[in-house]
């Protein structure tokens, strides 16, 4: 979880930990842009399997090939992009 943390840094997307239940949002979290920032919504208590497809699914969506990536790094973006 701490690579795909550190590739949001690098692409200068913010990870916002929040407790997202019982909002008026029926969400675990996800992508959004706020004021033409771009951040990422998790739940803190949500499961890391959860946190990890979060992030994976929201990073995957940006172009990485500028940026280093461990190979299963990207791996794992190459598949939530597939998904």
């Amino acid at each position: 979880m701490q690579y795909l943390e550190d590739v949001a840094f690098k692409l200068g997307i913010e990870i916002v930990n929040e407790k997202l239940e019982g909002t008026d949002f029926n969400t675990k979290g996800g992508l959004c842009k706020v004021k033409g920032v771009y951040k990422i919504f998790m739940d803190p208590d949500a499961p890391i399997q959860v946190k990890i497809d979060i992030l994976a699914r929201s990073l995957s969506s940006f172009h990485t090939e500028e940026v280093y990536l461990l190979p299963f790094i990207r791996e794992i973006l190459e598949r939530a992009q597939d998904s």
